[in-house]
């Protein structure tokens, strides 16, 4: 008999999207499955839709928003699955995407996390993520993004740094080992924290391309969740999982030039005066230095209990540094379509036979 798996979805006022999502997810061939949905707080009569149209899912309405992490968190407590998969509401899934996706586990006792190829739901031949790599810079290097599903070499299982949260499976017995996802990220990074214990705690994390599903990108998020949340969490939480995670020498060299790129970036931002950015990055680190006890507590349980390779057996298997101009593209606020044509002619070209083998 096949292992049971949890689709946990996380629901914030996504009602239209919810309901596509639920319907490509009646399709799935794979059994025993079992659907539970996490409404946070949605007032747009989610909940009540999932209760009429879709009553084999168990329902779990929160009171307040409690973010990506608190929500997802209590979907993987209520599970009963063997493995958890993670899946955003703005997603639909191919009938078979979870057939490979758990034949990899269970092929590979070492591994932690796998995620499946994300396309772009108004777009099929385009990528949405293969996952993402560790730089020098403590910025992720998201390998793949827009650029076409058709290309070889996203087409052979990676080894990659982080999942993408959109869609990723995890080993709940592996979960009981390194923790869930921390709640006090909220949302942003929560994913890359989690996957970067499962790296220390000796799992893998792998890209499986047989496995597709279909993204719509944060529709919920960018809709009602304002540019100055959203930079702030970021900001923050990059620090806080790096002070928790990073061997001491490796948080000195990673902060080094992280800070000094903040700082850039927020001389950067006065001059241009988008004074809400100064101010995401201001706060998230006043943030960071009031949380700091309790930051150093995690830190402690996790260099004690769940660390077992060094920091450089991990950045061996992955860290990847693009070249300078990746960089500039990623700050900026030049016009998508100049942007992507740049990365396409420019970054990109040249740089994949590099990372074929993960």
């Amino acid at each position: 008999m096949k292992p049971k798996v949890s689709i946990v979805i996380l629901n914030w006022n996504g009602k239209k999207h919810l309901e596509k999502c639920l319907l490509s997810i009646k399709k799935v061939s794979y059994s025993p499955l079992e659907v539970i949905v996490v409404d946070n707080a949605s007032s747009d009569g989610s909940s009540e839709m999932v209760k009429k149209d879709f009553p084999e899912a168990l329902l779990v309405v929160n009171k307040k928003n409690l973010g990506y992490s608190g929500g997802n968190n209590i979907g993987i407590r209520k599970s009963t699955g063997d493995y958890i998969f993670i899946l955003n509401n703005d997603t639909e899934v191919s009938k078979d995407f979870l057939d490979p996706l758990v034949l990899a586990f269970e092929k590979d006792t070492t591994l932690g996390c796998v995620q499946p190829k994300l396309l772009y739901g108004s777009d099929h031949m385009l990528l949405n993520a293969v996952g993402s790599y560790f730089t020098s810079t403590g910025f992720l290097y998201h390998y793949g993004y827009r650029k076409k599903a058709d290309l070889k070499q996203y087409n052979v299982p990676l080894t990659i740094y982080s999942a993408k949260g959109a869609a990723m499976l995890l080993r709940k017995s592996t979960l009981k080992k390194v923790g869930l996802f921390d709640e006090d990220f909220f949302i942003f990074f929560e994913e890359t924290d989690l996957c970067h214990r499962l790296w220390l705690a000796g799992y893998k994390i792998v890209y499986i391309p047989d496995s597709i599903i279909y993204h719509y990108e944060a529709v919920d998020t960018n809709r009602q969740m304002k540019d100055y949340t959203r930079n702030y969490l970021s900001f923050r939480n990059r620090i806080c999982s790096f002070i928790k995670n990073l061997q001491g020498i490796n948080i000195l060299k990673i902060f080094t030039v992280l800070f000094a790129i903040y700082l850039f970036l927020l001389i950067f931002y006065i001059i241009s005066s988008r004074w809400y950015l100064v101010k995401a990055i201001v706060m998230g680190v006043i943030w960071n230095i009031k949380n700091l006890p309790k930051t150093l507590r995690k830190r402690r349980i996790i260099q004690r209990s769940i660390r077992s390779i060094s920091d450089k057996e991990l950045f061996e298997n992955i860290k990847r540094n693009p070249p300078f101009v990746y960089y500039y593209y990623l700050f900026t606020t030049l016009k998508n379509l100049k942007r992507e044509r740049f990365l396409e002619e420019n970054i990109y070209h040249g740089m994949n036979s590099k990372f074929t083998s993960g």
